[in-house]
């Protein structure tokens, strides 16, 4: 005997349907908010605010992330390259 019912499987699919729009919207909101989180970042470490060690303590990111993060927005180093 077959369990097989389409009205259940539709609505499965139109429950993952559901979960997977609220799953990409959040995506996209994490999305947002990691740009706007690290402009802030770039924005603090251009005027000199505070070390970038002192701006991860505010961060969910750690001093070298926060590093990496500079660098690629191309903001100059805090201290002088002993080359």
């Amino acid at each position: 005997m077959s369990t097989y019912d389409p009205q259940r499987e539709q609505a499965a699919y139109d429950e993952l349907d559901e979960l997977t729009t609220d799953f990409r919207a959040a995506e996209e909101a994490f999305e947002v908010a990691r740009t706007r989180l690290q402009e802030g970042i770039v924005k603090h470490l251009r005027a000199r605010n505070a070390p970038p060690g002192k701006l991860a303590d505010h961060t969910p990111y750690d001093r070298n992330h926060v590093g990496r993060i500079a660098r690629a927005a191309g903001v100059p180093s805090l201290r002088e390259s002993k080359k």
